[in-house]
């Protein structure tokens, strides 16, 4: 039997054999600077988007790692909120129940 981790490392490999390589030594340094400017306007998005406590330089694999914590926390208390309105929806057609067996 094939592992899940053996496919998507087979396939993302296949993935790569495929791709063109572009080499930034051949582009001009307009398109390497814009490039640049970009990836480094949407890494300072990213940062704007975790909560408060990151104002001065970060580590771009800091910023990522932190980024990877924050969406699990932020998928955490989505669960939790879920299962907190299950339950209150429950309790609350259970006191329906209740009440309409007392007529």
């Amino acid at each position: 039997m094939v592992s899940r981790s053996n496919i998507w490392s087979r396939k993302s490999t296949q993935q790569r054999r495929h791709r063109p390589k572009i080499s930034t030594a051949t582009l001009p340094t307009e398109v390497k600077t814009n490039a640049n400017a970009s990836v480094s306007e949407k890494l300072e998005a990213l940062k704007q988007l975790l909560p408060a406590g990151n104002n001065g330089e970060i580590k771009v694999e800091q910023l990522f790692q932190e980024t990877a914590d924050y969406i699990v926390l932020l998928r955490t208390q989505v669960f939790i909120l879920q299962k907190l309105l299950h339950f209150c929806d429950d309790i609350g057609q259970s006191q329906d129940n209740n009440h309409n067996n007392a007529l």
